[in-house]
């Protein structure tokens, strides 16, 4: 995966424009504010379902990508296996270099803890 994803993601990050956690993209989700949802690989099956549930039912498309780690460090958080974008232009940039990596941009597999 190419910097330029986790770049982008790091300046919507400090414009205030991302929600990051399961807890803050969920509220993100059923309040409106939210554009696009990232989740990470290896995010668990039960919370994956929620939140796809979630944009489903408001027209939020997600994706899924790299692991908890580097989406969490793209934010400046330790981990996190969910954020939204809560800005039309950054989903937008975000969403366009995503699809142009293709199927290598999406992680399915397992994720060794790091020690």
């Amino acid at each position: 995966m190419r910097k330029d994803l986790y770049q982008v993601l790091g300046f919507a990050r400090k414009a205030g424009l991302v929600s990051a956690g399961t807890m803050a993209a969920k509220t993100s989700l059923l309040r409106r504010r939210a554009h696009l949802l990232i989740m990470s690989g290896d995010i668990s099956p039960r919370t994956r379902e929620s939140l796809v549930s979630a944009c489903e039912k408001y027209h939020v498309p997600w994706r899924v990508v790299g692991d908890k780690y580097r989406l969490g460090a793209s934010v400046g958080k330790a981990y996190r296996v969910a954020v939204t974008v809560n800005d039309k232009g950054f989903a937008q940039t975000i969403l366009e270099l995503i699809d142009a990596e293709g199927n290598e941009a999406n992680f399915t597999g397992v994720v060794e803890w790091r020690k």
